[in-house]
């Protein structure tokens, strides 16, 4: 998917496509990414809630 939208924005930048067309591109780009991070972070965390560690995972990763 990101590959998809991120080809639609080169081939909206390559035939100069007007300012609000290309703002429509990055926000879709940007939302996927949000989204795709989001579902990472949670995979994450679902790991580390079942890690037997010695120290907080805030202390050593930083507010996740």
């Amino acid at each position: 998917m990101i590959n998809h939208l991120l080809g639609s924005l080169e081939s909206a930048v390559d035939r100069r496509a007007s300012p609000v067309e290309l703002e429509q591109h990055l926000e879709g780009v940007a939302a996927i990414m949000e989204s795709h991070f989001a579902y990472e972070e949670r995979q994450l965390l679902s790991v580390l809630d079942r890690l037997a560690l010695s120290v907080n995972p805030d202390e050593v990763l930083g507010p996740l």
